[in-house]
């Protein structure tokens, strides 16, 4: 029996010890650290309590029975430090902590090691050594000693446990474990100590601290128990604004989070074993479809939305076991994009309205010439750009156009815009030359605009010819470039070139440099007049350029001025490989045709 004891003993130890450099080389964290610490103390009690049992020189048994108070004295300060860092206390384990801790246990060792004192702890009341068991007495500095382990112990163990009842249904039948392993060694001890029946004999203390050593080690490597998963996974659930239900696998719930409590407007008492589809007691479902769950109260108003997560629950053979529902409500999200696209529209009709401001709705008749226009805003046509278009009557003989291009975009480029067309419509006269009529539209600007918005523009009068018998004259052109791109013309012998004088742009100088350039179209040739949206339209780093407005005019140079635009405008599309322009397009066709002179009039 004695060798059997002792053989246990000597097995608790070294299983103890396993764990305890396993603990150490698999988590190099505090707490591992700490409970190596322990299990090394009970290791070392456990052993020596073996070597004392199985030996049978008393003087070798006094020495080991003396030796395993190495142990004994730092299992409990051990397991204090240990618990402190488990439940989030591990600023408190200080070095003063740890030396004040050691004080008693170094001075109960240095009473067990001193002849005159030793007694104090304990003495062999069997000196001769004629029972198989020693038989120790304790001395009034043991039960000093007693009662100061096990107020650490007992103090450590409910800060412990406190801390996993805490924790969320599920976890406290871990609580209730960790509480048996922590009590089964002290129960051996105290009742070893109180020589309570058979247990006064042998002390079966490190034995039963392999099951606590043991379930703690498996907590710290499963994660459980060192890294406070349960603890923390607890609090973020139950503190979660979302709905959280877990669900078993007939669709019953079996727990849910207070975010779900209040959702649901029942307890959680009357929410668990329900089926999911009972759970909305004051609420009914309006809609389930890709903009989540949108869920009303019984009066049908105040809608709610959540969006709706569910995730399958397996067990630990992959079968399915259960589901996690969360309902996050996304109410005020889905009310803010509604009002964002509210703004979105609003401000895509204001912008569809300003750039109708900037194109005439329908161009005028003029004699003999067929004219077209194309305007295209960049990207999907929100933003406001600042191109515009414009052709009127001066008098009966002569038609002013304009076509122009301000700085920026936005509200405050179209206002620039605004400004320019409609001023050159207040100031333009037949008697005055485009380039004068800038100037006086620049003096304008330059009052009105701020320095960093200028305009480039062509501004032009076409003077139709009058009808006679013989062949008509040409259309005269008389156009001014204030910082443009040249127009092109295409010759009846289908050359393009670029005419005018360029000049200087709007709104920047007080005397701009501008330029009148007189053009005349025989019948049948054409003036393509373009903001740099067209010809800076991009295939990678090359741009769509003036030569390909002037090939597109060259291939249907027999098209009336509508399809010719029409083609120009799906050449460019075509080049920038079908996406949105990047820059706004805004272009003026004239083909001169001679057919539609009016009668009655005479040539000069």
């Amino acid at each position: 029996m004695l060798t059997l004891l002792a053989t246990l003993m000597a097995g608790a130890g070294l299983v103890l010890a396993a764990l305890a450099a396993y603990v150490a080389w698999r988590r190099g964290t505090a707490m591992g650290w700490s409970l190596a610490v322990l299990l090394v103390a009970v290791a070392w009690w456990g052993t020596a309590y073996a070597v004392e049992l199985s030996v049978d020189d008393v003087a070798t048994k006094r020495l080991w029975g003396d030796l395993k108070y190495v142990g004994i004295v730092t299992l409990a300060p051990a397991w204090l430090v240990f618990a402190l860092q488990y439940t989030g206390r591990g600023r408190l384990v200080t070095r003063r902590l740890v030396a004040l801790l050691a004080v008693p246990a170094v001075a109960a060792l240095l009473v067990l090691a001193v002849p005159a004192t030793h007694d104090l702890v304990r003495s062999y009341s069997d000196p001769a050594g004629t029972h198989d068991l020693p038989v120790v007495e304790s001395g009034p500095a043991f039960w000093a000693i007693f009662a100061y382990n096990n107020v650490l112990l007992v103090g450590a163990t409910v800060l412990f446990v406190a801390s996993m009842v805490r924790l969320a249904r599920t976890y406290r039948r871990m609580a209730l474990v960790l509480l048996a392993s922590a009590l089964l060694p002290w129960a051996a001890n105290i009742l070893h100590n109180l020589e309570v029946g058979w247990f006064a004999l042998i002390d079966l203390t490190p034995f039963a601290f392999i099951v606590t050593g043991g379930l703690l080690v498996w907590g710290l490597f499963e994660e459980r128990l060192v890294d406070l998963a349960p603890l923390a996974r607890s609090a973020v659930v139950e503190s979660m604004a979302d709905a959280v239900f877990v669900l078993d696998a007939f669709e019953r719930v079996v727990d849910v989070n207070p975010a779900a409590v209040a959702l649901a407007g029942r307890t959680r008492g009357e929410l668990v074993g329900r089926r999911v589809s009972d759970l909305m007691a004051t609420s009914e479902i309006v809609e389930v479809g890709p903009g989540g769950l949108v869920l009303a109260d019984e009066a049908g108003g105040n809608p709610r939305t959540f969006d709706v997560s569910q995730q399958p629950l397996t067990d630990v053979a992959g079968r399915p076991a259960g589901e996690l529902v969360v309902l996050r409500e996304v109410t005020e999200r889905v009310r803010d994009q509604q009002r964002l696209q509210q703004v979105l529209d609003d401000r895509s009709r204001v912008a569809a309205t300003l750039q109708a401001s900037m194109v005439p709705t329908r161009l005028p008749d003029v004699p003999g010439c067929d004219l077209a226009s194309r305007y295209v805003p960049a990207g999907d046509g929100r933003e406001i750009g600042g191109d515009f278009i414009d052709v009127f009557a001066l008098d009966g003989d002569t038609w002013a156009f304009v076509l122009g291009d301000v700085s920026g975009k936005g509200a405050e480029a179209a206002a620039v815009s605004v400004a320019t067309r409609y001023t050159l419509r207040a100031l333009a006269d037949p008697a005055l030359s485009p380039a004068a009529t800038l100037h006086e539209v620049n003096t304008v600007l330059q009052a009105q605009t701020e320095s960093e918005r200028h305009c480039t523009l062509v501004h032009g009068h076409l003077r139709p010819p009058r009808a006679t018998d013989a062949s008509p004259a040409p259309l005269r052109i008389t156009l001014t470039l204030a910082g443009h791109h040249w127009p092109l013309v295409l010759r009846t012998d289908g050359e393009v070139e670029e005419v005018g004088t360029l000049g200087t742009a709007l709104a920047l100088f007080d005397d701009p440099e501008l330029h009148d350039a007189a053009v005349e179209l025989a019948p049948g040739e054409v003036l393509c007049v373009f903001t740099d949206g067209l010809v800076e339209a991009r295939l990678g780093r090359d741009q769509f350029g003036s030569e390909g407005v002037a090939e597109v005019m060259r291939k249907h140079r027999d098209l009336s001025a509508d399809e010719l635009a029409g083609e120009v405008l799906a050449a460019v599309r075509a080049f920038h490989g079908g996406e949105e322009l990047a820059d706004d397009l805004a272009m003026l066709v004239v083909k001169f045709d001679g057919e539609r002179l009016p009668a009655g009039r005479e040539q000069d």
